[in-house]
């Protein structure tokens, strides 16, 4: 129920903020104000032809209908729009009355026993109309008590509205939506031009929590009207708009109030504007397919900005629209090189690669450097890496500052083209001539796995390289597991490695030791690396020791015995190590053979 007027701020308060423009005002204003007092406000406010006031009345129709005693300023707001001809505002009330009707859900159990089935009830889904969702146009009347003469206010039925409650009664909503759509309906006789214009800027105010359920956009009069008159699976009645039996609404497409407008060349504008900035997503599917439809010439001859401006949208359907367009479009080969390389940027994976096919086709490779070729093999979107693996296999690799640009594709992103990527690059660096580490070191230290593991392979290979200390210094140094576990391998085939010494090589065997979920098959090569080096150089047996501890203490019984087999050998074969290993190892006790 509305607060009685002496509990409400003074009306003057609203008149002052109106007069000077305070931003208070519409906050002020939607507050349940006698309705006579808001029907003589809203007279001046109609009226008045400043900016400010006309985007007071925009934001005040935006929010929702929902203050009681406020029937007189939409009336009067709406009737001063549609004598003026104000096509802006009659656009947003074509929204506001849409939105005012809705149906609801309702889920009805009636018993009926089937006997093919043996059930005993079925649930069925109906939609009906909710007619208790309204604010009353008057909260109060005065009555006398016949008895005594005494003055009563009485509370009509339904005075005290529901949570979410609008204004107006729902046949009242209906006569308000149809008469909305009314004056587009009569603008598209008498000034085609201007309607196409109006409607498609009207249809861009809805949005998709407008027409969030099938029942939603059943109820939106004014769309069905504008976008799907039509269409033969609905039925327009005086009441509203049904869906023939047997059809669905997931078949409607596009089919607009007066189609030969839509298919005129003029049309072409405010569709695109549509597509771009509709709110919603059932309008830019509906304009998309008018596009399609009537105006595949306009949509050739489109400016790389706009196609920019269609893949940067939130909605994949408009992207996907883009997309399909750049096979079509007049002169796109022409096109700057950073312009498809923009492009690219999208995020709709559909669109992406119907966007490197049309670069591929459109774009020789030569018009790009070495490093955008680079960059895009390192894209991790698998269509843009493939194209730029392509365009690199294109080039000629002539001089050693070209292949220096190959350590940028150590980051690389795309696990799909990860091996492909590093069997190309290794190919140009696979001879003493060619050989770069720097490329060879990027690929190694990649994050992508796929990558690090196809360079691993070359280099275990032997390619016909030189032997380079400095990258095997730094390959132990390296922190990825699976290189490790490799490198463990790799020294059961090799007595050493170049520039490296047991030393360099204990944080390794360290790691693997120590390795939980992985490396069970190279622990037992590693205990068997690190007795032969303490058995060749024995002075870093301190240091050693320490690694080899790790596995005669672990909770695993095969690692266990395996560190005791390999300190036996030890102790059994230089003796003088036992001290070594009791300082290391205090709880094993060695006892002499056959002690």
């Amino acid at each position: 129920m509305a607060p009685p007027a002496a509990n409400l701020p003074s009306f003057l308060l609203v008149e002052e903020y109106f007069g000077q423009q305070d931003e208070r005002f519409l906050a002020a204003l939607r507050q349940p104000y006698p309705p006579a007092q808001l029907a003589t406000f809203a007279d001046r406010w109609k009226k008045d032809s400043r900016p400010w006031a006309r985007r007071q009345i925009i934001a005040y129709l935006d929010a929702p209908l929902d203050v009681p005693g406020h029937h007189p300023v939409v009336k009067r707001l709406f009737k001063q729009a549609e004598a003026t001809g104000d096509h802006g505002l009659m656009g947003i009330f074509l929204r506001v009355f849409d939105r005012l009707v809705r149906r609801y859900r309702k889920v009805i159990r009636r018993w009926e026993y089937d006997p093919a089935t043996r059930r005993s009830s079925v649930t069925e889904d109906y939609v009906i109309a909710l007619a208790k969702d309204v604010i009353p146009a008057k909260t109060s009347s005065v009555s006398f008590n016949p008895r005594t003469g005494e003055r009563i206010v009485v509370e009509p039925r339904g005075a005290r509205p529901r949570p979410g409650a609008k204004l107006f009664y729902t046949d009242t909503r209906r006569y308000l939506r149809r008469r909305a759509w009314r004056y587009f309906r009569r603008l598209a006789f008498r000034r085609p031009d201007d309607y196409l214009r109006e409607i498609s800027t009207a249809l861009a105010r809805y949005e998709d929590a407008d027409l969030k359920k099938g029942e939603d956009l059943l109820e939106s009069w004014g769309l069905l009207n504008a976008c799907f008159r039509g269409h033969d699976a609905l039925k327009f009645t005086a009441h509203g708009v049904k869906i023939r039996a047997g059809r669905k609404l997931s078949e409607l497409s596009a089919a607009p109030f007066r189609p030969q407008l839509w298919e005129d060349a003029a049309a072409g504008e405010p569709l695109l504007r549509s597509v771009l900035h509709a709110r919603s997503r059932t309008v830019r599917v509906w304009a998309i397919q008018l596009l399609q439809r009537h105006h595949q010439t306009r949509l050739a001859k489109q400016p790389p900005e706009t196609i920019t401006a269609l893949l940067d949208h939130a909605d994949d359907a408009v992207q996907e629209f883009a997309a399909r367009l750049l096979p079509l479009l007049e002169g796109a080969s022409h096109w700057p090189v950073d312009t498809w390389l923009r492009l690219l940027e999208t995020k709709n994976p559909s669109a992406l690669a119907l966007v490197c096919d049309a670069l591929e086709r459109n774009v020789q490779g030569s018009r790009l450097d070495l490093a955008q070729c680079v960059t895009l093999a390192t894209a991790a979107a698998t269509p843009v890496a493939r194209l730029g693996l392509n365009f690199l296999r294109e080039r000629k690799l002539a001089t050693a500052a070209d292949r220096a640009h190959l350590a940028g594709l150590g980051q690389a992103r795309c696990s799909a083209m990860g091996a492909e990527l590093a069997q190309w690059a290794l190919g140009h660096v696979s001879t003493r001539e060619t050989y770069n580490r720097d490329v060879v070191l990027a690929l190694l230290d990649s994050l992508l796995e796929e990558l690090r593991s196809a360079a691993w392979t070359w280099l275990k290979s032997e390619p016909p390289i030189p032997d380079d200390p400095v990258l095997w210094s730094r390959l132990v140094e390296t922190p990825f597991e699976d290189l490790r576990l490799g490198i463990v391998d790799h020294l059961v085939r090799k007595a050493s490695l170049p520039g490296t010494s047991s030393r360099d090589l204990a944080p390794i065997w360290s790691a693997v030791l120590v390795g939980v979920h992985r490396g069970g098959r190279q622990k037992p090569k590693a205990i068997a690396q690190i007795v032969h080096a303490i058995q060749t150089r024995p002075e870093q047996a301190e240091e050693l020791l320490p690694v080899l501890a790790v596995t005669v203490r672990s909770v695993r019984k095969p690692e266990a015995r395996a560190g005791l087999a390999a300190v036996a050998r030890l102790v059994e074969s230089q003796p003088e190590m036992a001290a070594v290993v009791g300082r290391h190892i205090p709880e094993l006790s060695l006892a002499p053979a056959g002690g």
